[in-house]
């Protein structure tokens, strides 16, 4: 039997070692980059959800040993969950009680929303066994080596700035952040400004965008992002690349 209990502190390198190897396999097996590129990164997205998100952080065991991990966030009437492994070589239904557990924690959200990488049809068909219909579809980029743009273009007329995120914005981030995804996600933007770095794209003074990023020695995790125009999305990416010029990154999906 399958059993699911909360994630404690003293779990943590054991839910680590499963995230790193789990997504390391399928996206191997499928000819692309890792989401986390060493365990320490992992270990970084599981203490930091345990932080933020404690009664979300759970584990699958079969018989006293660890065979799988899930997060989930409650963000006011929205809920999103993931991410979801299962070790590998793990007996099936690992997922689907996970996921049951979750369902029970967001009884009371009117939203329940995951991310799902395309090309991977176990769980995708389970999510969709499970209910679960696409709404979007968010773009996913690897950059083997950031390059600055040669030439800055602007359209005629427009005043935009793009610059370090302080600490007085994060207020106003995180009010345009809820107004436009619907998710009461101040406390996880706090963290991404708290451990990582942001930029905010301003419009005649007015906020018009922002985006997060956390470097490391050899790449960089861009995003979350948001912006009022493609065109302002894409000077928060430049703007990224002009800072970081040579490294690898993954950016996440963006709006």
């Amino acid at each position: 039997m399958i059993g699911v209990r909360k994630l404690e502190t003293g779990d943590i390198e054991a839910a680590s070692a499963i995230l790193f190897h789990a997504f390391g396999t399928v996206y191997r097996q499928r000819g692309h980059t890792p989401p986390f590129p060493n365990v320490e990164s992992a270990v970084w997205l599981t203490r930091a959800y345990l932080d933020i998100d404690p009664e979300g952080c759970a584990l699958a065991e079969v018989q006293g040993a660890v065979v799988g991990v899930g997060f989930a966030h409650l963000r006011g009437g929205v809920a999103s969950i993931g991410p979801l492994a299962a070790r590998p070589g793990a007996r099936p239904g690992v997922g689907r009680a996970l996921m049951a557990h979750f369902h029970r924690l967001a009884a009371g959200a009117s939203s329940v929303r995951l991310f799902q990488d395309s090309f991977n049809p176990d769980s995708f068909g389970l999510y969709a066994r499970l209910g679960y219909r696409i709404v979007d579809v968010a773009p996913y980029l690897v950059a083997e080596r950031l390059t600055p743009p040669r030439v800055a273009v602007r359209s005629a007329g427009a005043t935009i700035v793009v610059r370090p995120l302080e600490a007085r914005d994060l207020e106003s981030v995180q009010r345009y952040d809820r107004a436009r995804t619907g998710s009461a996600r101040g406390s996880d933007l706090a963290l991404l400004a708290a451990t990582g770095r942001g930029l905010v794209a301003e419009r005649e003074r007015a906020l018009a965008g922002y985006l997060f990023y956390r470097p490391s020695p050899s790449r960089a995790i861009v995003g979350p992002a948001l912006a009022e125009t493609p065109e302002l999305l894409a000077d928060l990416v430049d703007a990224v690349a002009e800072a970081l010029p040579g490294r690898a990154a993954v950016i996440r999906g963006s709006a």
